[in-house]
């Protein structure tokens, strides 16, 4: 498995980038490639997050469930809500994705567009995802819907801006509507979702220490054994490959300096040794860190211009 290297903010979120200064909502695409990576690995984020499968299949990954996602179809996934994203392997699969953060839809939590349309839709229980069909005609609608807002960024007409704002408030309308009509997929625990986000924040605060497994179930108050059997249920990967995998994704930047030594990125990611770190990283990777440095060294540093909505 090569996950994408996610960026988390101070408080340990996935980092979404906006698009445009002053525009908050984030446009990309997401290609899965065997030269590249082939997962998304767990992470959460403030915004709601809508993916339109447009090659392959997907499959997102939501705490002890799965959903296989076609393309031409989507799925809506809840604030917060931890999910892993990967693609058949061997199979190109991309997908566009646009993330709105709740904030951009009303102006306060006092308004009544949030009281009405989405604290019903973020408070416990709350549908972790919509599944969208290109089959039925209000998802189609949806979906569409999404398209049109990474086409108003690509062409920039003029007022680009407010049909952008017009197109969001219509997906969330849409949404809102799907939402009450079958309440989304059946319930994850709510439970297994915040544990595993403990979980996981404690890693991406600690990853370059020493971790025990102690120290990990003692966030819990559970026992090593049982901290285990929850995290592989939750996730379908042990504790130690998704602290291994962390720990290389962000040993990445660190490679590109050619100052440091690789001995001292091993230790400062929280390698033991490394050879330990070089074989986890060829094992992650399918090339070792030295062979990667070479290789991203030689690329030419002049910066192309941005293709909006492009690439994730």
């Amino acid at each position: 498995m090569i996950a994408k290297d996610i960026q988390f903010s101070e408080d340990n979120q996935e980092l979404i980038k906006p698009i445009l200064p002053g525009l908050p909502i984030s446009v990309f695409y997401t290609t899965f490639h065997e030269d590249t990576y082939n997962c998304i690995n767990w992470h959460w984020h403030e915004a709601f997050q809508y993916c339109l499968v447009t090659e392959g299949t997907v499959d997102f990954l939501l705490p002890n469930t799965s959903y296989h996602v076609r393309s031409g179809d989507g799925i809506f996934i809840n604030t917060q809500q931890v999910h892993f994203a990967r693609g058949k392997s061997g199979v190109p699969s991309s997908y566009l994705c646009l993330d709105i953060p709740p904030a951009f839809i009303y102006p306060d939590e006092r308004s009544r567009l949030f009281q009405k349309y989405i604290r019903p839709v973020i408070q416990h229980p709350y549908p972790q995802i919509l599944l969208l069909s290109r089959r039925q005609k209000e998802d189609q609608q949806l979906l569409s819907a999404i398209q049109k807002i990474q086409t108003l960024l690509k062409e920039q007409p003029d007022e680009m801006e407010l049909d952008i704002h017009a197109g969001i408030i219509w997906i969330w309308k849409l949404t809102y509507h799907l939402i009450r009509k079958n309440g989304g997929a059946p319930l994850v625990e709510v439970n297994d979702n915040d544990r595993l986000k403990v979980i996981l924040q404690y890693m991406q605060d600690h990853f370059y220490e020493k971790i025990t497994l102690d120290e990990i179930a003692s966030q819990l108050s559970i026992s090593r054994s049982e901290c285990c059997r929850f995290f592989k249920k939750a996730s379908g990967q042990s504790i130690f490959s998704y602290l291994n995998n962390l720990r290389i994704n962000k040993s990445i930047d660190l490679l590109k300096d050619p100052d440091i030594s690789l001995s001292d990125i091993a230790n400062a990611v929280g390698f033991c040794s490394q050879s330990y770190y070089t074989d986890c990283f060829r094992k992650t990777k399918n090339i070792t860190p030295k062979k990667y440095r070479e290789l991203t060294l030689r690329k030419p540093k002049n910066v192309l211009p941005l293709d909006i909505g492009n690439s994730r």
